[in-house]
């Protein structure tokens, strides 16, 4: 059975996670050189970005330190990046992929943000059971960045006229109705997401101290 401390569990989140963080960074820099260049803050308003440098730092710590060493809380953190990039990669695949803009990400590092890391999580948190049980609440609280990033990302859209998803722009010809009818089943998919994630870390905890 696979834990936290094991050497080659923790050698493989750090390499995982440095590389899904820093492909964040190296990008921002691959964007620079375009001929339109980079704007800071519209490439941090991308929830890929943000998801794939949380989640790499969450996985990099987690190999760093061993267990004893991190909050009780630290295995919601997993949870947490697991369900947001999961989520990442069923709505780049369902909603994004085929948009003309898709093709300008450099193809490496679209494997690694949007199919690489989403996996990468899945697998660390279906394998990897949790230390300590879980607050009922722990689905609700994975919800509160997915709403506060829909938030920011609608009041800082009306405030420079720039959206991240075309999903989240209101200006299209559906107006408000439309960004209610897309940015929700977004919101729903998210929900779904962490109850789903919620039950099988909780499964997945039951089957390991049943195993000792």
């Amino acid at each position: 059975m696979l834990h936290h401390d094991q050497p080659a569990v923790r050698t493989l989140r750090i390499f995982l996670g440095l590389l899904g963080f820093s492909t964040v960074i190296i990008n921002m820099f691959v964007v620079a050189a375009l001929p339109e260049g980079l704007h800071l803050g519209n490439y941090l308003s991308f929830f890929t970005n943000e998801a794939n440098l949380y989640a790499g730092a969450v996985l990099a710590i987690s190999g760093l330190l061993p267990r004893e060493r991190l909050p009780r809380w630290w295995d919601g953190l997993r949870g947490a990046a697991a369900v947001y990039l999961v989520v990442t990669f069923v709505v780049f695949a369902v909603l994004l992929e085929g948009l003309p803009t898709a093709g300008t990400i450099t193809p490496w590092v679209n494997t690694v943000v949007h199919r690489l890391m989403p996996v990468v999580l899945l697998i660390d948190w279906l394998l990897i059971p949790a230390a300590r049980p879980a607050r009922w609440w722990r689905f609700l609280a994975w919800m509160a960045y997915p709403v506060a990033y829909l938030a920011y990302s609608l009041v800082r859209g009306a405030i420079v006229d720039w959206y991240p998803y075309p999903f989240l722009d209101p200006r299209g010809p559906a107006g408000y109705a439309g960004l209610v009818a897309s940015a929700g089943a977004v919101v729903v998919g998210f929900f779904l997401a962490a109850i789903l994630f919620d039950l099988l870390g909780r499964l997945r905890r039951r089957i390991a101290v049943s195993r000792r």
